[in-house]
């Protein structure tokens, strides 16, 4: 039985690049059900443009009150088996629908379908497109998706439809999210139900500076990152100290049999790297400190990874290198035990390309704090 879809599409004072996006959707080889416009107190003519176009594209306008108020509205009125998330700039390839919608179809005990996407940017004056990889992506596995996603979101909503029944199942958005809330939605439909990575790209991510969330909370994207890491210490503050150990590793990892001894310590070093990469840099270097202090050999190749992987993520390690408190507990694993020393050296050992980019840029205050760090850590 094909079951149908509903596309939710919330907006604000995006007119303009609204229309290529439902164009984009009324394209599909396979047809979506409906669009749900989820119009969130625009003062542009967004109610015009909607109205031209006529089933199955439906507009639904409440005051302002942010991405969550327009989702969790969206939902509630929207019909389909299959719900299927957009943003309202960024554009769905042709066969989209089809391939998430059937792989879903193929499979009931699949909670969701993801996908790839490429980044893109458009250059009104030369009238130029140009797409690029997106900055951050990986190929999961369907047990690494939720272990994944702990260190980095890899999947956006445009490439991700998810059964209903999920969504029933983990509730509406937080409200209380003015940032990131699709990320949180996201980990807890991967906890809790069972999904699929597709390897292949089915939208186009749109890169451009502009405006986001709601009326109250409105702000330029050179002050993203600053938010992102706000709301992602949020978010990851309550829900690592809840995940048992099994979760936070790939079942293949967990269930290993070479790993039998080990296997507390992988995912002690995979949790104190999701606080890290986090922005928790305190809970970070407490766990490490722990894990130091325990009884073990050399790190494997898995957990140098891991250690590696701590200063990695786009949100940065300032408070490692700035905050003078988190700065010499770190430090201070050396002195703990040969492990202790391993893992620091990890840790500077990744931070060296981060020194490379920042002489590149000639950001040479930043370079100091990073070069200080490498040679304590010797």
């Amino acid at each position: 039985m094909q079951l149908t879809v509903s596309v939710l599409l919330p907006t604000y004072n995006r007119a303009g690049l609204l229309v290529e996006t439902i164009d984009s959707l009324l394209a599909q080889t396979r047809p979506v059900d409906e669009i749900l416009v989820i119009d969130d107190g625009s003062s542009d003519d967004t109610a015009a443009r909607v109205a031209a176009y006529g089933a199955p594209v439906r507009y639904i306008h409440q005051p302002n009150g942010g991405k969550s108020s327009a989702l969790n509205l969206g939902l509630a009125q929207s019909t389909g088996d299959l719900v299927w998330i957009c943003d309202d700039d960024d554009l769905l390839l042709p066969q989209a629908c089809e391939r998430m919608a059937t792989t879903l179809e193929a499979d009931a005990g699949l909670g969701y379908c993801a996908a790839r996407h490429e980044d893109f940017t458009f250059n009104p004056v030369s009238g130029e497109t140009r797409l690029k990889p997106p900055g951050y992506m990986k190929r999961s596995q369907p047990d690494e998706l939720f272990p994944d996603l702990l260190i980095g979101c890899h999947i956006f909503q445009p490439g991700l439809m998810v059964r209903r029944t999920v969504y029933d199942q983990v509730g509406p958005f937080r409200k209380d999210l003015t940032r990131s809330q699709d990320f949180e939605m996201l980990l807890r439909v991967a906890r809790t139900s069972r999904g699929v990575q597709l390897d292949e790209v089915l939208f186009h991510h749109r890169e451009h500076d502009g405006e986001r969330g709601s009326a109250a909370e409105r702000f330029s994207m050179q002050q993203a990152n600053a938010r992102w890491i706000h709301f992602h210490r949020v978010i990851m503050e309550n829900l690592v100290p809840d995940l048992d150990d099994a979760e936070i590793l790939p079942a293949s990892v967990w269930t290993d049999p070479a790993r039998a001894t080990t296997r507390q310590r992988t995912a002690a070093i995979k949790r104190a790297t999701i606080y890290a990469r986090n922005q928790l840099w305190p809970e970070a270097v407490h766990a490490w400190h722990e894990i130091a202090e325990g009884a073990g050999g050399p790190l494997d190749e898995l957990e140098r990874d891991m250690m590696g992987s701590a200063t990695l993520y786009s949100l940065g390690c300032d408070q490692l290198l700035d905050d003078k408190a988190v700065r010499a507990a770190a430090l201070a694993l050396k002195k703990v035990s040969p492990l202790g020393r391993e893992m620091l050296s990890q840790v500077a050992r990744s931070l060296r390309w981060r020194l490379k980019l920042a002489l590149t840029k000639r950001q040479f205050g930043r370079a100091f704090s990073l070069a200080r760090f490498i040679l304590a850590a010797r």
